[in-house]
């Protein structure tokens, strides 16, 4: 049972980590930083990867708040490159909407790192499927609380992970209300963008 327990949480680690370094990528190189903002993303970056990747064969409480703080402080940053230049963005674009689909993205592993921030500090803050967090492995519980934020994000809420301290209620809160007007909000305005242009044309 403990072996397949290891299997499964290294397949976790897998698909996120990829699916992560993905959207990371993404997210520098594909969304039309300007050089400053893309200067700032890779120093925090390149570092955060680095520190999860050693964080992975060398497990330290101190290497993982390291990684978690550099990559909440990048995802901040290039998310709000990305909904700025999509606000004022005067023409709806192919790499408009594929900036909207990586903001998007990036919202949701924001809240799954800050999750796991506020697990790494505050255990027993959520609770999982009957068992508590504190004795999840390092990749199981940051793979469930992956899964938490996309499903708050998206306003599912399954309940089978359960925020159960009041910073990690809050937090959960945020993210739900940012996954209803994000959407309402930025389609809004590409239609209204996209409207205008098709108007002048005609």
């Amino acid at each position: 049972r403990q072996r397949q327990m290891c299997i499964r949480d290294s397949l976790y680690l897998v698909i996120w980590q990829l699916l992560f370094l993905v959207v990371f990528l993404a997210a520098i190189f594909n969304c039309n930083h300007s050089k400053k903002t893309k200067a700032l993303a890779l120093s925090l970056g390149i570092p955060a990867l680095i520190t999860q990747w050693i964080n992975l064969f060398i497990p330290s409480r101190e290497l993982t708040l390291i990684f978690l703080f550099l990559t909440i402080a990048f995802i901040f940053i290039t998310t709000e490159s990305i909904v700025r230049r999509v606000v004022i963005n005067a023409r709806v674009k192919v790499e408009t909407l594929r900036g909207v689909i990586c903001a998007y993205l990036m919202v949701a592993f924001g809240f799954s790192f800050t999750y796991f921030l506020i697990e790494t500090l505050i255990p027993g803050s959520f609770k999982i499927s009957e068992v508590q967090a504190a004795v999840l492995t390092h990749s199981h519980l940051l793979a469930e609380m992956i899964y938490f934020s996309f499903v708050t994000l998206l306003c599912i809420g399954y309940g089978d992970v359960l925020a159960m301290h009041d910073v990690a209620q809050t937090f959960s809160i945020i993210e739900g209300i940012i996954g209803q007007f994000y959407i309402a909000i930025l389609v809004a305005r590409l239609v209204a963008v996209y409207s205008f242009f098709e108007h002048k044309l005609h």
